[in-house]
């Protein structure tokens, strides 16, 4: 199975990122999917990157604290806006890749980070590696 995008990708390369924000699913004491939803700001402009199966979410959305009815399984939003090589970087590229198992997304910043998020397409979860 191929990845395939759902929106458009954000006119974001080539831009400084002021902001990046994580929502992580935890269960009891544990982060089962560490990266949910990615929130992405650039120009003052925030994009909202997901992952559902085989397929790679781009929109236009702010990010917005969740809203939970039970502390045993809940969303928690993630602040992580003073992530050193990532905000006040530019963005260089993206490269996107997929298969069967594991559809991924890695985010290329001129301080030499990058971040790369991977979506278990079976175990449905995103990691994220910086």
């Amino acid at each position: 199975m191929a990845y395939q995008i759902n929106g458009d990708e954000p006119n974001i390369i080539g831009k400084k990122c002021g902001g990046l924000y994580l929502i992580q699913q935890q269960e009891d004491e544990s982060i089962t999917d560490p990266a949910n939803t990615i929130y992405l700001e650039f120009d003052s402009v925030w994009s909202k990157l997901c992952f559902d199966g085989g397929t790679i979410f781009w929109r236009n959305e702010s990010p917005s604290e969740p809203v939970n009815d039970n502390i045993g399984v809940c969303l928690v939003l993630l602040n992580l806006c003073e992530l050193d090589g990532v905000v006040g970087s530019e963005l260089v590229k993206i490269q996107y890749s997929g298969n069967d198992e594991l559809v991924s997304a890695v985010l290329c910043f001129s301080s030499g980070k990058k971040l790369t998020f991977a979506h278990n397409c079976y175990d449905d979860f995103t990691s994220i590696n910086c």
